[in-house]
């Protein structure tokens, strides 16, 4: 074997050596940046559960009456005797009537 062709494995074995190790440090920089984005996903997902039940608690019927009865607002339900007597007006409730698409 010349001289030049040794040169020429050792440059070549070379080359795949650095390539090799260029490609693993990528794979661990890779494998830890997505370890990094899941343990975000957790995070996110966590603080979605922790507000999702905040926002269930604050629309639950006991907590509605608490939040109208701390601010006095004597509101009734609609179609109630109480609404009737005190608009007055004695007007029925109107029927709730389906709609009727125009192009069916």
């Amino acid at each position: 074997m010349t001289a030049l062709r040794r040169c020429v494995l050792l440059a070549a074995f070379a080359g795949i050596a650095f390539t090799v190790v260029y490609l693993r440090s990528e794979q661990t920089r890779a494998a830890a940046r997505a370890l990094a984005i899941e343990s975000q996903r957790v995070e996110l997902r966590r603080e979605l559960w922790r507000l999702q039940a905040g926002v269930a608690r604050l629309k639950a019927p006991g907590r509605i009456r608490e939040l109208v009865g701390r601010f006095d607002a004597n509101l009734v339900p609609p179609g109630s005797d109480e609404t009737q007597r005190r608009c007055g007006t004695g007007l029925k409730p109107v029927p709730h009537v389906a709609y009727n698409h125009p192009y069916e």
